[in-house]
Protein backbone atom coordinates (compact mmCIF):
# COMPACT_ATOMS: atom_id res chain seq x y z
CA UNK A 1 0.00 0.00 0.00
CA UNK A 2 2.78 2.42 0.94
CA UNK A 3 4.57 1.66 -2.32
CA UNK A 4 1.36 2.34 -4.29
CA UNK A 5 0.94 5.77 -2.62
CA UNK A 6 4.58 6.56 -3.39
CA UNK A 7 4.06 5.50 -6.99
CA UNK A 8 0.94 7.67 -7.37
CA UNK A 9 2.74 10.68 -5.86
CA UNK A 10 5.52 10.25 -8.39
CA UNK A 11 2.98 10.05 -11.17
CA UNK A 12 1.26 13.20 -9.94
CA UNK A 13 4.57 15.05 -9.75
CA UNK A 14 5.50 13.89 -13.25
CA UNK A 15 2.09 15.04 -14.56
CA UNK A 16 2.49 18.50 -12.97
CA UNK A 17 6.01 18.74 -14.38
CA UNK A 18 4.79 17.78 -17.83
CA UNK A 19 1.99 20.35 -17.64
CA UNK A 20 4.45 23.06 -16.59
CA UNK A 21 6.77 22.09 -19.43
CA UNK A 22 3.89 22.17 -21.93
CA UNK A 23 2.84 25.62 -20.65
CA UNK A 24 6.42 26.87 -20.82
CA UNK A 25 6.87 25.56 -24.36
CA UNK A 26 3.56 27.17 -25.36
CA UNK A 27 4.70 30.53 -23.99
CA UNK A 28 8.08 30.20 -25.72
CA UNK A 29 6.41 29.26 -29.01
CA UNK A 30 3.96 32.18 -28.79
CA UNK A 31 6.77 34.59 -27.92
CA UNK A 32 8.86 33.30 -30.81
CA UNK A 33 5.90 33.64 -33.18
CA UNK A 34 5.22 37.22 -32.03
CA UNK A 35 8.91 38.09 -32.25
CA UNK A 36 9.08 36.63 -35.76
CA UNK A 37 6.08 38.68 -36.86
CA UNK A 38 7.59 41.86 -35.40
CA UNK A 39 10.94 41.15 -37.05
CA UNK A 40 9.22 40.45 -40.35
CA UNK A 41 7.25 43.70 -40.08
CA UNK A 42 10.35 45.71 -39.17
CA UNK A 43 12.28 44.15 -42.03
CA UNK A 44 9.43 44.96 -44.42
CA UNK A 45 9.34 48.56 -43.20
CA UNK A 46 13.10 48.87 -43.63
CA UNK A 47 12.94 47.49 -47.16
CA UNK A 48 10.03 49.83 -47.98
CA UNK A 49 11.96 52.81 -46.58
CA UNK A 50 14.94 51.79 -48.71
CA UNK A 51 12.71 51.66 -51.79
CA UNK A 52 11.47 55.19 -51.17
CA UNK A 53 15.02 56.45 -50.56
CA UNK A 54 16.26 54.88 -53.79
CA UNK A 55 13.28 56.41 -55.61
CA UNK A 56 14.16 59.82 -54.17
CA UNK A 57 17.80 59.47 -55.19
CA UNK A 58 16.70 58.51 -58.69
CA UNK A 59 14.57 61.68 -58.69
CA UNK A 60 17.65 63.77 -57.92
CA UNK A 61 19.49 62.09 -60.79
CA UNK A 62 16.54 62.76 -63.10
CA UNK A 63 16.59 66.45 -62.12
CA UNK A 64 20.31 66.65 -62.89
CA UNK A 65 19.71 65.08 -66.30
CA UNK A 66 16.98 67.62 -67.00
CA UNK A 67 19.33 70.44 -66.03
CA UNK A 68 21.80 69.16 -68.62
CA UNK A 69 19.27 69.54 -71.45
CA UNK A 70 20.52 72.37 -73.66
CA UNK A 71 17.25 73.12 -75.48
CA UNK A 72 15.35 75.65 -73.32
CA UNK A 73 12.07 74.52 -74.87
CA UNK A 74 12.58 70.95 -73.62
CA UNK A 75 14.42 71.66 -70.42
CA UNK A 76 12.41 71.55 -67.19
CA UNK A 77 11.52 74.91 -65.65
CA UNK A 78 13.67 76.08 -62.75
CA UNK A 79 10.99 78.14 -61.03
CA UNK A 80 9.88 75.47 -58.56
CA UNK A 81 7.29 73.84 -60.82
CA UNK A 82 6.54 70.34 -59.60
CA UNK A 83 6.90 67.42 -62.02
CA UNK A 84 5.47 64.02 -61.10
CA UNK A 85 6.64 60.63 -62.31
CA UNK A 86 4.64 57.47 -61.67
CA UNK A 87 6.44 54.11 -61.59
CA UNK A 88 5.63 50.57 -60.51
CA UNK A 89 7.75 51.23 -57.41
CA UNK A 90 5.91 54.40 -56.42
CA UNK A 91 5.49 58.11 -57.17
CA UNK A 92 8.27 60.70 -57.43
CA UNK A 93 7.64 64.47 -57.29
CA UNK A 94 10.49 66.73 -58.41
CA UNK A 95 11.00 70.47 -58.51
CA UNK A 96 13.99 72.54 -59.60
CA UNK A 97 14.53 76.10 -58.45
CA UNK A 98 17.35 78.38 -59.48
CA UNK A 99 19.12 79.49 -56.31
CA UNK A 100 18.82 83.12 -57.42
CA UNK A 101 15.19 82.83 -56.27
CA UNK A 102 16.22 82.09 -52.68
CA UNK A 103 17.54 84.45 -49.99
CA UNK A 104 21.31 84.11 -49.54
CA UNK A 105 22.05 84.17 -45.80
CA UNK A 106 25.64 85.22 -46.42
CA UNK A 107 24.72 88.20 -48.60
CA UNK A 108 21.24 89.31 -47.60
CA UNK A 109 20.94 92.81 -46.11
CA UNK A 110 19.35 93.36 -42.72
CA UNK A 111 15.96 94.53 -44.00
CA UNK A 112 15.47 91.39 -46.08
CA UNK A 113 16.50 89.16 -43.17
CA UNK A 114 13.96 90.89 -40.94
CA UNK A 115 11.21 90.23 -43.49
CA UNK A 116 12.24 86.58 -43.92
CA UNK A 117 12.22 85.97 -40.16
CA UNK A 118 8.46 86.64 -40.06
CA UNK A 119 8.29 82.92 -40.86
CA UNK A 120 9.52 82.04 -37.37
CA UNK A 121 8.86 85.07 -35.19
CA UNK A 122 5.82 87.32 -34.78
CA UNK A 123 7.45 90.10 -32.79
CA UNK A 124 9.19 92.67 -35.00
CA UNK A 125 11.76 93.57 -32.33
CA UNK A 126 12.74 89.93 -31.90
CA UNK A 127 13.02 89.55 -35.69
CA UNK A 128 15.36 92.54 -35.75
CA UNK A 129 17.41 91.01 -32.93
CA UNK A 130 17.70 87.69 -34.80
CA UNK A 131 18.80 89.51 -37.96
CA UNK A 132 21.42 91.48 -35.99
CA UNK A 133 22.76 88.30 -34.39
CA UNK A 134 23.07 86.61 -37.76
CA UNK A 135 24.99 89.58 -39.18
CA UNK A 136 27.27 89.63 -36.11
CA UNK A 137 27.83 85.88 -36.54
CA UNK A 138 29.04 86.20 -40.11
CA UNK A 139 31.07 89.46 -39.90
CA UNK A 140 34.69 89.45 -38.75
CA UNK A 141 34.67 92.54 -36.55
CA UNK A 142 33.90 92.81 -32.83
CA UNK A 143 31.40 95.63 -33.21
CA UNK A 144 27.96 94.53 -32.07
CA UNK A 145 24.81 95.50 -33.93
CA UNK A 146 22.15 97.23 -31.83
CA UNK A 147 20.42 93.99 -30.80
CA UNK A 148 23.14 91.61 -31.97
CA UNK A 149 25.59 89.34 -30.16
CA UNK A 150 29.37 89.06 -30.32
CA UNK A 151 31.73 86.62 -28.59
CA UNK A 152 31.36 88.16 -25.12
CA UNK A 153 27.57 87.89 -25.33
CA UNK A 154 27.75 84.20 -26.25
CA UNK A 155 30.13 83.46 -23.39
CA UNK A 156 28.08 85.38 -20.84
CA UNK A 157 24.98 83.50 -22.00
CA UNK A 158 26.72 80.16 -21.38
CA UNK A 159 27.52 79.18 -24.94
CA UNK A 160 30.80 77.21 -25.28
CA UNK A 161 31.66 79.14 -28.47
CA UNK A 162 31.62 82.61 -29.97
CA UNK A 163 30.68 83.96 -33.37
CA UNK A 164 32.15 82.42 -36.52
CA UNK A 165 33.47 85.66 -38.00
CA UNK A 166 32.93 84.31 -41.53
CA UNK A 167 30.19 83.29 -43.91
CA UNK A 168 28.03 80.33 -42.97
CA UNK A 169 29.32 77.11 -44.52
CA UNK A 170 26.04 75.21 -44.19
CA UNK A 171 22.44 76.07 -43.52
CA UNK A 172 22.53 73.81 -40.46
CA UNK A 173 25.12 76.17 -38.95
CA UNK A 174 22.34 78.73 -38.53
CA UNK A 175 21.06 76.70 -35.55
CA UNK A 176 24.19 77.77 -33.60
CA UNK A 177 23.39 81.48 -33.92
CA UNK A 178 21.89 82.88 -30.71
CA UNK A 179 18.09 82.79 -30.89
CA UNK A 180 17.90 80.12 -33.58
CA UNK A 181 17.41 76.37 -33.21
CA UNK A 182 17.00 73.30 -35.41
CA UNK A 183 13.22 73.69 -35.69
CA UNK A 184 13.51 77.30 -36.83
CA UNK A 185 16.16 76.36 -39.36
CA UNK A 186 13.88 73.70 -40.86
CA UNK A 187 11.07 76.24 -41.27
CA UNK A 188 13.40 78.65 -43.04
CA UNK A 189 15.25 76.10 -45.15
CA UNK A 190 12.94 76.06 -48.23
CA UNK A 191 13.51 79.80 -48.72
CA UNK A 192 17.22 80.27 -48.02
CA UNK A 193 20.50 79.42 -49.67
CA UNK A 194 24.22 80.07 -49.35
CA UNK A 195 24.99 79.88 -53.04
CA UNK A 196 23.28 82.66 -55.00
CA UNK A 197 26.17 85.00 -54.12
CA UNK A 198 24.01 88.09 -54.42
CA UNK A 199 22.05 90.39 -52.15
CA UNK A 200 19.13 90.35 -54.55
CA UNK A 201 16.42 87.72 -54.87
CA UNK A 202 15.25 87.09 -58.43
CA UNK A 203 11.50 87.12 -57.81
CA UNK A 204 10.83 85.25 -61.06
CA UNK A 205 12.27 82.11 -59.47
CA UNK A 206 11.30 82.72 -55.84
CA UNK A 207 8.65 80.75 -53.91
CA UNK A 208 5.42 82.72 -53.66
CA UNK A 209 5.71 82.93 -49.88
CA UNK A 210 9.14 84.53 -50.16
CA UNK A 211 7.91 86.95 -52.83
CA UNK A 212 5.08 88.03 -50.55
CA UNK A 213 7.40 88.42 -47.57
CA UNK A 214 9.92 90.55 -49.42
CA UNK A 215 7.17 92.70 -50.87
CA UNK A 216 5.55 93.00 -47.46
CA UNK A 217 2.22 91.73 -48.71
CA UNK A 218 1.69 88.69 -46.50
CA UNK A 219 0.69 88.66 -42.86
CA UNK A 220 2.73 86.56 -40.45
CA UNK A 221 -0.06 84.10 -39.62
CA UNK A 222 -0.71 83.50 -43.32
CA UNK A 223 2.98 82.90 -43.89
CA UNK A 224 3.26 80.36 -41.11
CA UNK A 225 0.31 78.50 -42.58
CA UNK A 226 1.65 78.50 -46.12
CA UNK A 227 5.16 77.38 -45.23
CA UNK A 228 3.77 74.00 -44.19
CA UNK A 229 2.42 73.54 -47.72
CA UNK A 230 5.59 74.79 -49.45
CA UNK A 231 6.05 72.09 -52.06
CA UNK A 232 2.38 71.21 -52.49
CA UNK A 233 1.30 74.74 -53.36
CA UNK A 234 0.20 75.44 -56.89
CA UNK A 235 1.69 78.89 -56.39
CA UNK A 236 5.17 77.42 -56.87
CA UNK A 237 4.53 77.27 -60.61
CA UNK A 238 4.97 80.93 -61.54
CA UNK A 239 4.15 82.40 -64.93
CA UNK A 240 7.42 83.65 -66.43
CA UNK A 241 6.39 84.81 -69.86
CA UNK A 242 8.83 83.80 -72.58
CA UNK A 243 11.71 82.89 -70.27
CA UNK A 244 10.55 79.27 -69.99
CA UNK A 245 11.43 79.31 -66.31
CA UNK A 246 15.17 79.37 -66.98
CA UNK A 247 17.79 81.45 -65.19
CA UNK A 248 21.42 82.22 -65.86
CA UNK A 249 22.72 81.18 -62.43
CA UNK A 250 24.56 77.87 -62.20
CA UNK A 251 23.31 76.87 -58.73
CA UNK A 252 20.02 75.05 -58.29
CA UNK A 253 17.90 73.73 -55.44
CA UNK A 254 16.32 70.36 -56.19
CA UNK A 255 13.43 69.14 -54.06
CA UNK A 256 12.32 65.52 -54.36
CA UNK A 257 9.59 63.61 -52.59
CA UNK A 258 9.28 59.88 -53.21
CA UNK A 259 6.38 57.73 -51.99
CA UNK A 260 6.83 54.00 -52.40
CA UNK A 261 4.03 51.69 -53.51
CA UNK A 262 3.63 50.65 -49.84
CA UNK A 263 3.50 54.25 -48.58
CA UNK A 264 7.02 54.96 -47.29
CA UNK A 265 8.00 58.59 -47.88
CA UNK A 266 11.40 60.26 -48.40
CA UNK A 267 12.07 63.94 -49.04
CA UNK A 268 15.39 65.38 -50.17
CA UNK A 269 16.68 68.93 -50.65
CA UNK A 270 19.83 69.01 -52.75
CA UNK A 271 21.87 72.02 -53.84
CA UNK A 272 23.63 71.46 -57.18
CA UNK A 273 26.33 73.51 -58.90
CA UNK A 274 26.39 73.06 -62.68
CA UNK A 275 29.82 74.63 -63.09
CA UNK A 276 32.27 72.01 -64.34
CA UNK A 277 34.97 71.02 -61.88
CA UNK A 278 37.74 68.50 -62.51
CA UNK A 279 35.99 67.15 -65.63
CA UNK A 280 32.76 66.62 -63.63
CA UNK A 281 29.73 68.34 -65.20
CA UNK A 282 28.25 69.23 -61.80
CA UNK A 283 28.89 69.04 -58.05
CA UNK A 284 26.65 68.49 -55.04
CA UNK A 285 26.95 71.44 -52.65
CA UNK A 286 24.61 70.10 -49.97
CA UNK A 287 22.31 67.12 -49.41
CA UNK A 288 19.56 67.28 -46.81
CA UNK A 289 16.87 64.84 -45.74
CA UNK A 290 13.81 67.04 -45.28
CA UNK A 291 11.61 66.01 -42.39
Amino acid sequence: MRENRKYHRQQGFALVLVLWLVALLTIVAASFSTHSKVETRLTGNAIDALHSRLLAQSGVNRAILELMVSDPQQRWNSNGQIYQIETDQGRVSISIRNSSGLLDLNKAPRDQLVKLLALIEDDIQEREALADRLIDWRDSDVLRYLSGAEDADYHSAGYPYGTAGRDLVSIDELAYVMGFNADRVERLRPYITLYSNTQNVDLRYAPEVLVSLLKGGLETNETLSEVLDYVDSDLADLELGGSGGQAAGADYRVWVEAVSAQGARTQLLVDIDLRSQDDAPYSIRSWHDSL
